[in-house]
């Protein structure tokens, strides 16, 4: 991993935990596509096919993620050791991780995930806020076992539920039984969180995703509401790159703010999902399919575009702050920059074809949620203070001042620094009043490719 003269971060090896977020567009969108864009019978048998593949595949990740958080959060019962309590809560964290991931594949219109979604969020957050409190030389209280041992007894459930899905696999039935038809032993699992049917502890500390945070206002969004007809030219700018056969409309997402979701049928034979919200038609995100090819781009050339389709479609003062390649594709995050700072809150991430140029990918939640005009503050520690700080052995790279997120939904000034130390690289996070350091973040490889801890 290396940054560039700009002092962008650029990597070059597959990288799986920053990806495009994308709307997953599902069954209940074959029926439609066969009427409006004259899916052929065999087109629509290959979808299902597809579907199913997909589809058991993010099962399978997602039964093994739910059993070893089982796992732990019944060892975590017993256990008193230090080392095995921390080392416990971290697995939980990045197990929630893959299950969040995979439960966003599973996901689709006819069947509400957002719940066991956000449970998962909230066992992961929650396992290291306690992995926080360990390393800090603090106790994991009274309180705190009895809301694991709640997460447990939860987790159990549904992990339990998911077992029904597989003794159904293999004995020959699929998940996809049909158009807009899941198997209905994993459909109780998307409702069980919801309807009371499953309950857990409410988690009140200060994470992000914690109870106190629910209500979460999306401050970017403005102006007045469109309605989901008539959206046409707003999707043929958003999929500039593209020429465009048919249009859509699928179905309204009220998942924290309402929005609209399209299926875009495009000249050249791909299909493309936009979401776009109701409120002023900012996009929430849009995908479309694509074949990996050799690249022909550098991953600056792939950056200016990122940065030149920001411009397109009306964001200022965006700017690639990281970037990475994995199979001809170039992930860039876009973040808000203002008097040299970096609005990390306020990122987008857009995903660009190295073969082609053309954008390929694209997710605002982050912006959609946080960018509002708000005063960063002035630093009173100096950058050169920062760098005369003793960081170890650390090897510093590059300095700069940014926002970051901080637990609670707050927002501190920082200086990010980066560098590295025995072949292994860091972000150090510092408070810009302060001088103290507040975050520490590691690179480290690992099968999924290159995770930040």
């Amino acid at each position: 991993m290396l940054r560039d003269a700009s002092g962008r971060l650029v990597l070059t090896k597959g990288w799986k935990i920053f990806h495009i977020i994308t709307a997953v567009i599902m069954l209940a969108a074959i029926t439609v596509l066969s009427v409006f864009l004259g899916m052929s019978k065999s087109q629509e048998k290959k979808w299902m096919a597809n579907s199913e593949y997909n589809y058991e595949n993010a099962y399978y990740t997602l039964t093994d993620s739910l059993l070893n958080m089982e796992n732990d959060l019944s060892k975590l019962r017993v256990a008193r050791s230090e080392n095995l309590v921390n080392e416990m809560l971290i697995d939980v964290a990045m197990n929630s991780q893959t299950a969040v991931a995979n439960l966003t594949t599973l996901s689709y219109s006819g069947y509400d995930m957002s719940a066991v979604i956000k449970y998962c969020n909230q066992v992961g957050d929650y396992s290291k806020y306690l992995a926080q409190k360990v390393g800090n030389g603090m106790e994991i209280t009274g309180e705190d076992r009895k809301n694991l041992d709640g997460l447990y007894q939860t987790t159990y459930k549904l992990s339990k539920s998911l077992g029904g899905v597989k003794e159904n696999l293999v004995a020959g039935q699929k998940i996809v039984e049909g158009i807009k038809k899941l198997n209905a032993d994993f459909v109780k699992i998307t409702t069980g969180l919801t309807d009371g049917t499953i309950e857990y502890p409410s988690l009140i500390y200060d994470g992000a995703f914690s109870d106190s945070l629910t209500d979460r206002e999306a401050k970017a969004l403005q102006g007045e509401d469109i309605s989901k007809d008539n959206q046409n030219d707003r999707i043929k700018k958003i999929l500039c790159d593209y020429e465009i056969s048919a249009i859509s409309y699928m179905a309204e997402n009220n998942s924290g703010f309402d929005s609209y979701l399209y299926q875009v049928k495009l000249k050249n034979g791909s299909l493309a999902s936009v979401q776009i919200a109701k409120k002023g038609g900012a996009i929430v995100m849009w995908d479309t399919s694509f074949d990996a090819k050799e690249p022909k781009l550098s991953v600056d050339e792939g950056v200016k575009l990122a940065e030149q389709y920001m411009d397109k479609q009306g964001y200022e003062n965006m700017k690639g702050v990281y970037a990475c390649v994995t199979d001809g594709l170039l992930y860039v995050n876009m973040c808000y920059v203002e008097n040299e700072i970096v609005y990390y809150p306020d990122m987008i991430k857009v995903k660009v074809s190295l073969d082609d140029g053309k954008i390929v990918g694209f997710e605002g939640l982050n912006y959609i949620y946080n960018h509002t005009q708000r005063q960063a503050g002035t630093p009173t520690v100096t950058e050169g203070e920062v760098r005369n700080k003793d960081f170890g052995g650390l090897s510093i790279s590059s300095v700069r001042l940014a926002l970051i997120p901080m637990p609670g939904g707050k927002e501190l000034l920082t200086y990010e620094v980066f560098g590295s130390m025995d072949d292994f690289n860091f972000y150090v996070f510092v408070d810009a009043k302060t001088g103290k350091e507040v975050k520490v973040m590691q690179v480290i490889d690992s099968d999924e490719g290159e995770l930040l801890m």
